[in-house]
């Protein structure tokens, strides 16, 4: 083979190699965004048609807005809906669950709503049973009036492995209309095998701003 010929192989095959050194760095990259990008409620498929805007309404908050149109809430930038357990029953029955999880402080919250619009939405008793059952939860409720909602509000910590989980219950109810959701929260590490800390007061903030940003739609 001539001497030229040769060269110009090799030229040939480290320029395909060079390129395809910069198509996996190009790939990584991208894949490296996607993962950035997933973290932004906007960017789920699900997610975002209950957004009612891409902005955000306060500071890592965006407006949901139930496909009921029964209530609207306060939802985390980086949160997502899990479809999977998503519920509707025309515009009298909706169940829907979201979860908020990090990696860098291996914290996982979640948020499950299930609304009625109904007169048996007016039953506490009924409806403060049926959230203890759900719930496997035994014990009483504090109650409280926050922006024109009725509260019925309990919480409790349990430990398994290790490791505290903090529950969050409630049952809120309009004071105005037979409209009504209960809810089940709660705080737990992403990765029960390592360690995060689950005392920190912005968790627990984060998870009664969304309990109590809840505003049912008249109509």
């Amino acid at each position: 083979m001539k001497k030229s010929m040769l060269l110009g192989l090799i030229f040939s095959v480290l320029l395909i190699g060079g390129c395809g050194m910069s198509l996996d760095r190009a790939e990584n990259q991208r894949a490296d965004d996607n993962n950035t990008l997933e973290k932004d409620a906007n960017n789920d498929e699900f997610t975002k048609d209950f957004l009612k805007s891409s902005e955000e309404v306060e500071e890592g908050f965006y407006l949901f807005e139930s496909m009921t149109k029964g209530f609207t809430l306060l939802f985390p930038k980086d949160a997502y809906v899990e479809k999977g357990t998503y519920e509707k029953n025309g515009n009298g029955f909706e169940s829907v669950a979201f979860l908020e999880e990090s990696e860098e402080t291996n914290t996982s919250l979640y948020y499950s709503f299930t609304y009625e619009n109904s007169s048996r939405s007016s039953d506490i008793e009924l409806n403060l049973h049926l959230l203890s059952n759900n719930a496997n939860y035994e014990g009483g409720f504090e109650k409280f009036t926050h922006n024109e909602n009725t509260y019925y509000f309990a919480e409790k910590v349990s430990e398994g492995n290790g490791t505290k989980t903090y529950w969050y219950y409630a049952y809120i109810h309009s004071n105005s209309q037979d409209k009504g959701t209960s809810f089940i929260g709660r705080i737990a590490c992403k990765d029960s095998s390592k360690e995060c800390n689950l005392d920190s007061p912005e968790l627990e903030e984060k998870m009664m701003k969304v309990i109590k940003s809840i505003d049912f739609v008249q109509g």
